[in-house]
């Protein structure tokens, strides 16, 4: 995989130890640990149909998966690997993001599909679901196979707000964290059939992965939390793919989004193989390049020290600039906290 951001030779693998979780969706993919470098990824995780890995404070793992029976499970450390302490019924399909509230003791969890819903979890003692809101108006309906009802698909805390996307109905669902209870406060619409699947916040402002229209949008966040943002628009990929919303083929499909120190912005484009590169100043939202991702289908993307790694579904590889794992399925990648990693070193084998 090419770098983007021309910041110098590759980091030496001894750097990275014990730096990076992966999840696997396969029946037996579990988690993986790898060190960033030249090391082989290891399994650390017995837990089949892994779609997405947070840490914990604690040191606990959360991870998310299952298709129409979606589970969340707590894994705890048991000596080199983890073990799952805590599974739950997420009472929705394809569970795909949790994020941490501002309390440090409670997870936001989105469904994607079935009744596109979200849920608070408490952590502290057992954890168990402790609210629930569905989400049950009509979707968007511009792309009409991805669009038919409300598809939440990712949740970004930021100080007792919490931003939603909502890719079946074209729009940033807004809530806010009062008392352990999420409120819905409002609602922030996005262009029609852009399908908003990731965020991230870089200085002021708020960058969207627009799934199916092929873009990125940015809009001050100050605006997006007032219902009322001028979205910037450029495209994701300049590769000569089609979008969902105007069909044809074959497709790009903007997934991850994130942001470098810098405002680089990296969007990975599956289909057309590609990371989509832009630059975030100010107001101005830039499409700069876009560079081979190593695949076809850069499923996630991380950041270490502002450089992407990223999890290749198709290929079973994870690749960043130091090196690359073999990994059945990897579609999430995280840097676990340098306090947890070393700790995780200390561990014997």
């Amino acid at each position: 995989m090419a770098n983007g951001q021309g910041q110098g030779a590759p980091h030496s693998g001894a750097r990275y130890a014990g730096q990076f979780l992966i999840a696997a969706r396969t029946p037996t993919g579990g988690l993986w640990r790898w060190d960033g470098g030249t090391g082989p990824a290891e399994q650390v995780a017995d837990a089949p149909d892994t779609a997405f890995v947070l840490p914990l404070p604690d040191g606990r793992i959360a991870t998310l998966g299952g298709e129409e029976d979606g589970h969340l499970r707590i894994l705890e450390r048991s000596g080199a690997r983890y073990t799952v302490a805590t599974e739950l019924a997420t009472q929705g399909g394809e569970p795909c993001h949790a994020a941490l509230l501002p309390d440090g003791e409670h997870l936001v969890v989105v469904n994607y599909h079935l009744e596109g819903s979200v849920l608070v979890v408490a952590l502290i003692g057992s954890p168990r679901i402790v609210q629930r809101i569905v989400f049950d108006e009509p979707g968007a309906g511009v792309v009409p196979d991805r669009q038919d009802a409300p598809h939440p698909h990712f949740a970004l805390v930021t100080g007792e707000r919490v931003v939603v996307s909502d890719l079946g109905c074209d729009t940033l669902r807004l809530l806010r964290w009062d008392a352990g209870v999420l409120v819905q406060v409002g609602t922030c619409a996005t262009p029609p059939g852009s399908g908003p699947r990731h965020l991230a916040i870089h200085d002021a402002n708020l960058v969207v992965s627009a799934e199916l229209s092929n873009e990125v949008l940015s809009a001050p966040l100050d605006d997006v939390l007032a219902g009322a943002a001028r979205w910037r628009v450029q495209p994701a990929s300049r590769k000569g793919f089609a979008s969902a919303r105007d069909g044809g083929g074959p497709l790009t499909h903007p997934g991850e989004i994130v942001v470098a120190h810098t405002g680089r912005v990296f969007v990975a484009n599956r289909g057309a193989g590609t990371l989509g590169l832009l630059d975030v100043e100010g107001e101005e939202l830039t499409f700069e390049s876009e560079v081979d991702a190593g695949g076809a289908w850069p499923q996630h993307v991380a950041l270490w020290r502002d450089e992407p790694y990223v999890a290749l579904r198709d290929d079973d590889l994870v690749i960043g600039p130091g090196g690359r794992a073999s990994v059945p399925s990897p579609v999430w990648v995280t840097v676990l906290p340098e306090r947890l990693s070393a700790a995780r070193r200390a561990v014997p084998a």
